[in-house]
């Protein structure tokens, strides 16, 4: 087999094939599982299955990609879950009822205009991301669509440092393995400093023909703790509404892992007409996102002023490095007026473009109605 040296961060990037799942808020009997391995499924199966949640919309050069539904200002991908330790390395947990696929399949990218979507692929794999650590921060991000993986060179990726700060998710070392791990997460503005000094610690290897996602070194993450790291099973499981993550009793994990078989053209998906939202609900609809967003950034701004404090506080009036800590804050501060401009670019272009989410309770009366009529006439 051919082997491919990624430099960068002391990126070794090299995997292989496997697929995905979904969580609930239950556990999942373990003899009530079965392997997902034999099941094959096409592109449009993700199409379906996450069309409830998101918006497929078409994104040069990556085609047909894929946008949450109402997430929150500072939202990042891989930031609304738990991290799992397993016999493939790092894997995501999440708590999205849509987790199954965007985080274990295809990567993420940030986009100016529509802000996160995320690029479908057809191998599954514990967790696509890069991963750093900075002193007593470890941070992870979501590898970009270009971090290709073929089964004859692994996965290529040239350098983590390309990845904008804004992408990165950064907790203390001691709270990487906390199951309400989002409130951990620091806040967005803070990670221009915080990668400043950090070590790449992205590595991927073949284990029994799957990526394994060994990331930050386990025994950084154990001195942290002052304990061992548990060591989780991957078990499958048959659905997606079953398997993204949830337990599966006996020390295990299910995920939702079918072969979804790659299409050199796949096709569209089934797309909701523009003019399904009138001008008076779209506008209602705009008022609402503004206000909430503007409310998401207050909270984020209140919030990295009381982190700075924290900081200031502990250290020192007068005590070396002081003008070095007013650099590092003045800086987060510019980060966060630029992400705050960001956010509200990127809502005006998804009101433009009427991505929201339907009202269900009209379409289930608009389905009645038609059911309805379909009844008298065939009557």
């Amino acid at each position: 087999m051919k082997r491919r040296l990624v430099c960068g961060w002391c990126l070794a990037l090299v995997a292989s094939v496997g697929c995905a799942s979904t969580y609930d808020s239950g556990s999942v009997a373990t003899n009530a599982t079965v392997s997902s391995r034999g099941s094959e499924v096409g592109v449009s199966y993700f199409y379906d299955s996450l069309s409830p949640y998101g918006q497929w919309i078409e994104v040069q050069p990556y085609g047909w990609c894929w946008t949450p539904y109402d997430v929150s200002s500072d939202w990042r991908p891989y930031s609304d879950g738990h991290w799992e330790y397993t016999e493939d390395g790092w894997c995501w947990a999440a708590n999205e009822p849509w987790g199954w696929a965007p985080y274990h399949y295809g990567r993420w990218t940030l986009d100016d205009s529509y802000g996160w979507v995320w690029v479908p692929d057809h191998v599954w794999g514990p967790a696509w991301v890069a991963w750093c650590s900075n002193g007593d921060w470890v941070g992870w991000a979501p590898l970009p669509p270009g971090a290709t993986w073929a089964a004859s060179t692994g996965l290529a990726f040239s350098d983590a440092r390309t990845i904008p700060s804004t992408e990165w998710c950064f907790v203390p070392r001691r709270h990487l393995l906390d199951a309400g791990l989002q409130v951990e997460v620091a806040s967005v503005a803070r990670n221009v400093t915080l990668l400043e000094k950090s070590r790449g610690m992205t590595r991927f290897e073949v284990r029994g023909g799957r990526p394994a996602n060994l990331g930050v070194d386990v025994a950084l993450i154990q001195t942290s703790l002052g304990r061992p790291v548990p060591r989780t099973r991957i078990v499958d499981v048959d659905s997606p509404d079953r398997g993204r993550g949830q337990p599966a009793g006996g020390g295990a994990i299910g995920f939702y892992r079918p072969t979804v078989r790659p299409m050199p053209e796949a096709p569209a998906p089934e797309l909701r007409k523009r003019n399904d939202i009138s001008d008076e609900v779209l506008q209602q609809r705009r008022d609402e996102q503004q206000r909430r967003l503007e409310s998401d950034l207050a909270v984020e701004r209140a919030r990295l002023a009381r982190e700075q404090e924290d900081e200031s506080r502990n250290h020192a009036a007068g005590a070396p490095g002081a003008g070095e800590l007013e650099r590092r804050h003045a800086a987060e501060l510019r980060a966060f007026e630029a992400h705050a401009e960001q956010q509200r670019r990127v809502l005006e272009h998804r009101m433009e473009q009427q991505i929201v989410r339907p009202d269900r309770t009209k379409n289930a009366q608009r389905q009645d109605k038609k059911g309805s009529e379909h009844g008298k006439g065939g009557a």
